[in-house]
């Protein structure tokens, strides 16, 4: 089995590009429309979209029929030209698939920009595929996959264009700059800002900063900032000043300063990366990284920077950039993502050169992390209970147990036939977590049958009211725009003005509550990721 592995190893690094592809198909082919869309930003994104494709709100998102300033546009773009071969809600999942295939593509073409063997591109889009996170991003419909890739395609452009081999051809410069700024129209100004950290700290690390001073440069940064510049002419246009004063204030300055949302300390990033890189964290336990603690180190590496090539460019890819995560006030876990691909192609380059007697260590320690996962899922079942039932953990233990004692089988076999083994065995325990696991947590992660309880009120002339919920979380299943609001006084007001109406409330609102019109009755309560949400009527059916 060991010798056919790295029989087969070895015939896939010709075809790495299709090696990937079949395999992210093999994870997402069936599972494109086997559940409800989930709290809280699939089924805000679903209404988003909505709004683009009926409502014509293509330059600036609208959201409950609001202006929707937190995220650009062209994630959407993309999903209108999928929604041309997919209905909804299928589209949403093969948007996460495609944009698991471009980051894919995207770590290839970054590997082959860099000048390096195919086998270590191919190893390190395993290594993605082996990654819990990447894995679980294919089947979740957000935007942070697609922006990534579009990062990873920036970065490769501009090291061909100034690299120690760069050509410095105006088309590369041009291709770097212009994806720098579609992934800013993706996500927001990490999207320009972290290959420009890279690309600055790897010429600055060289000596060789006067590269950037020349008139290609100067124009390709025209281009980008031409095209995000139109994008805020447009978005000014169709909303006015006061959509672009929220965008360059509350979403960029705010979040990056003194955010409103997602506030962590400082650390925050020390624990989230280790946890993006499931089940490879304890990969650097196995490799010589005392060696940067020493002075002989730096040393060599000072003496030798001006030759800095390849994996000086993967490092600027990510500590920079990991260095200004940590700095900013607003923290997501996904941001991560663009510093998983450079980090895998560092991590191929180790595990093709280890030794076949610290690669059976390390695979027997990865294989028994399996297994201790395998057999933590029962027991976390059972100290944190969800109000409904997973179907399918038995399986999935079986199949995650199985993927680790396969690895520890062939742990003898140096690198290559235990990745491929893991590879084939999470594709299978993937199957079933996400055919008949995901869709049975349905009605505790998603909005979507009490959606559609408003739904059907409103179709009976209910007007539909909401108090202090995340904004949006119910108009893609209800159909409707709800009326929000988080102030009391003005929620009574509407209540008064509705001969019928329905309201949504937290449970902790509604219990709160004193002097609550007597006639709103509740008839309904549903937990929806650990917040109980109330349903509640003027003469309920």
């Amino acid at each position: 089995m060991r010798d056919l592995l790295d029989r087969t190893y070895g015939l896939l690094t010709r075809h790495p590009w299709w090696t990937l592809g079949l395999l992210l198909a093999g994870h997402t082919a069936f599972t494109m429309n086997c559940r409800a869309l989930w709290f809280s930003d699939e089924v805000r994104y679903a209404n988003a979209f909505e709004n683009v494709i009926r409502a014509g709100k293509w330059l600036v998102l609208s959201l409950n029929g609001a202006p929707y300033p937190d995220k650009p546009p062209l994630y959407f773009w993309l999903l209108a030209l999928l929604h041309t071969l997919s209905e909804m809600p299928a589209v949403f999942f093969l948007g996460a698939a495609l944009s698991g295939l471009l980051y894919l593509f995207a770590t290839l073409n970054l590997n082959r920009a860099l000048g390096q063997e195919r086998a270590l591109g191919l190893t390190a889009g395993l290594l993605l595929l082996t990654d819990f996170v990447f894995l679980g991003l294919l089947h979740y419909s957000r935007m942070d996959l697609l922006f990534a890739a579009l990062i990873l395609a920036s970065q490769a452009c501009l090291y061909r264009a100034y690299g120690p081999a760069g050509t410095g051809r105006t088309a590369w410069i041009n291709a770097g700059f212009v994806l720098a700024a579609l992934a800013t129209l993706t996500k927001g100004p990490l999207g320009l800002v972290f290959p420009l950290l890279t690309l600055v700290c790897f010429l600055a690390w060289r000596g060789e900063l006067g590269k950037m001073k020349n008139r290609a440069t100067l124009r390709a940064a025209g281009i980008m900032t031409g095209l995000l510049l139109a994008w805020l002419l447009a978005a000014l246009l169709a909303e006015g000043t006061g959509f672009i004063t929220d965008i360059l204030g509350k979403q960029i300055v705010t979040r990056a300063v003194n955010t409103f949302h997602h506030k962590e300390p400082f650390w925050y990033y020390f624990l989230a990366l280790p946890a993006a890189c499931l089940p490879w964290l304890l990969l650097p336990a196995f490799l010589p990284f005392w060696r940067a603690f020493t002075p002989g180190f730096w040393k060599r590496a000072w003496t030798g920077r001006r030759q800095a090539g390849p994996r000086a460019w993967l490092w600027c890819m990510v500590l920079p950039a990991f260095l200004l995560l940590s700095c900013l006030s607003g923290k997501v876990f996904v941001y991560v993502l663009p510093l998983l691909a450079p980090l895998a192609l560092l991590a191929a380059r180790e595990l093709e050169a280890m030794d076949w007697l610290k690669a059976g260590r390390f695979w027997m320690v990865l294989g028994g992390l399996l297994l201790a996962l395998a057999l933590a899922l029962p027991v976390t079942e059972a100290l944190v209970p969800l109000p409904v039932a997973p179907r399918g953990l038995a399986l999935s233990f079986v199949l995650l147990a199985a993927a680790g004692a396969g690895v520890i089988a062939l742990r003898r076999g140096g690198t290559r036939a235990p990745l491929l083994a893991l590879a084939l065995g999470l594709l299978l325990w993937s199957l079933p977590l996400h055919l008949i696991t995901a869709p049975s947590l349905d009605t505790y992660m998603s909005p979507k049958r009490q959606g559609e309880i408003i739904k059907a009120y409103a179709a009976e002339g209910y007007t539909p009211l909401a108090f202090d919920i995340y904004s949006g979380i119910f108009t893609y299943y209800a159909g409707v725009n709800l009326l929000e609001t988080s102030d009391l006084n003005v929620l009574i007001a509407d209540l008064d003005r509705a001969p019928r109406a329905i309201l949504v409330i937290r449970k902790k609102h509604w219990d709160a509550w004193q002097n609550r019109p007597s006639r709103l009755v509740a008839f309904d309560e549903q937990n929806i990721a650990g917040q109980v949400y109330v349903l509640a009527a003027t003469a309920p059916r």
